[in-house]
């Protein structure tokens, strides 16, 4: 029955996670709905006109991107909170102060180049089975402004989210995910739940894969801040990195040369962290004796 109980916690976070996305977006399009009034109140405005200034609002970038740190930042309080009191004794192996190695620092930081290529033509595969998927993820993508190079969003993705989503699934999902699962499984099941949490196919499926390796770096790296350093260098390449670095699919040569850098990057990223968590752990135990 524990397990049973651990199982439906793991679910929790990601319903959480969608009702404090409402509980926030609505008072928040009240307070711009009462501004839209009192700026017309001279005029007048109709209700339909208030309507479409408020669906206007919604599809405005800036907007969408300062709901998402006002959720984020609720959600990295909430889920900080209660990892801290309810898993992190279990869950960090290793303190923070200790968690990194430079072989650890440089490994994270290929595999975040050499996972962006990887991911970026696994989309492009999934948009030429799917393409309306692509184009509803391009549509997205131009709403939002995540493609848009601005110093909110530079903030939000660089700084903000890595930490509040991993909190969420690495934190909160996870932990109580290894209490009802074998490793492996609750790998699986948080990288999917991650998945489903960005409302979108292509994103989802991407998301979902690189849960896969985010959850894999927790559990290896014995601390909740290794995942976070990644995610973060990971917005970041994808953040920075120029659109001509990537080559589609139409363009054999490029892309086949671009997809087995990406790939070799990963491998070597993923060495590298093996090995520097071996230096590390070393490290800590001729300190210890």
């Amino acid at each position: 029955m524990k397990r049973i109980g651990h199982f439906l916690f793991s679910l929790l976070p990601l319903i959480i996670t969608i009702v404090l996305q409402n509980l926030i977006t609505i008072p928040i399009c009240g307070i711009a709905a009462i501004a839209i009034v009192l700026k017309n109140n001279r005029t007048g405005i109709s209700f339909q006109e208030l309507i479409d200034e408020l669906f206007g609002l919604l599809s405005d970038g800036p907007f969408i991107i300062f709901l998402s740190m006002t959720y984020a930042i609720a959600a990295l309080v909430l889920f900080g909170f209660w990892y801290r009191k309810k898993l992190a004794p279990a869950q960090e192996r290793v303190p923070v102060t200790s968690a990194f190695h430079p072989w650890i620092l440089l490994a994270l930081l290929l595999l975040s180049v050499g996972l962006q290529y990887v991911i970026s033509y696994l989309m492009n595969f999934i948009g030429m089975l799917r393409p309306d998927w692509m184009q509803s993820y391009s549509e997205l993508i131009d709403t939002a402004g995540i493609g848009t190079f601005s110093p909110l969003t530079i903030i939000y993705a660089i700084l903000i989210a890595p930490v509040s989503e991993e909190l969420v699934f690495r934190g909160v999902t996870f932990g109580y995910a290894k209490k009802a699962l074998p490793v492996t499984g609750a790998i699986c099941l948080q990288a999917v739940l991650f998945g489903i949490f960005h409302l979108n196919m292509i994103q989802g499926i991407y998301a979902a894969f690189l849960g896969l390796f985010l959850g894999y770096l927790c559990e290896s790296g014995g601390s909740i801040a290794i995942p976070i350093v990644f995610h973060a260098f990971f917005n970041m390449f994808g953040s920075f990195a120029n659109a001509s670095m990537y080559y589609r699919i139409e363009q054999p040569f490029f892309f086949l040369f671009w997809l087995t850098v990406g790939v070799l990057l990963t491998y070597a990223g993923i060495f590298l962290f093996q090995y520097g968590i071996t230096v590390r752990d070393r490290k800590a135990d001729k300190t210890q004796s």
